[in-house]
């Protein structure tokens, strides 16, 4: 190799490895309240949607999965109409966020093909130790 074509190598993989320090960094930034209960609010949404009810369970405060089991969970909330969900907005506090939900959903009209119909919902996040929780009342 040349040392001009060395020079060069040396300089691109300068570039790269600076471009990846800057993301790095970026990444190691705390996420703030509201980032975090967004996905976690997704997250929760999603796992009703798919029906998997262990993982929307997880999401909720230690109240009510002391006052409930995930059996009573699933006979609470059974399954939803909603096929896809997207959050609208984050408000925070200390200890507190609420959130907005829109939802698409598909009602059950028999004979009937309504499509889709846009719905929203409100949830009120806590936190636990450290962790964002959705708030049912137990």
């Amino acid at each position: 190799m040349t040392s001009n074509v060395m020079i060069q190598s040396a300089k691109v993989l300068f570039a790269i490895g600076a471009a990846a320090a800057v993301v790095g960094c970026a990444s190691l930034q705390p996420a703030t309240p509201e980032e975090v209960v967004a996905k976690n609010a997704l997250a929760f949404t999603n796992a009703r949607i798919q029906g998997d009810h262990a993982a929307a369970y997880a999401y909720t405060n230690a109240a009510y999965q002391k006052a409930r089991t995930l059996e009573q969970y699933k006979k609470a909330f059974p399954g939803t109409f909603a096929q896809s969900a997207e959050i609208h907005d984050v408000k925070c506090d200390a200890e507190k966020c609420d959130v907005g939900v829109d939802l698409k959903v598909k009602p059950p009209l028999i004979g009937k093909n309504l499509g889709t119909i846009d719905m929203y919902s409100k949830q009120t996040w806590l936190l636990e130790d450290g962790q964002w929780r959705l708030y049912l009342e137990p």
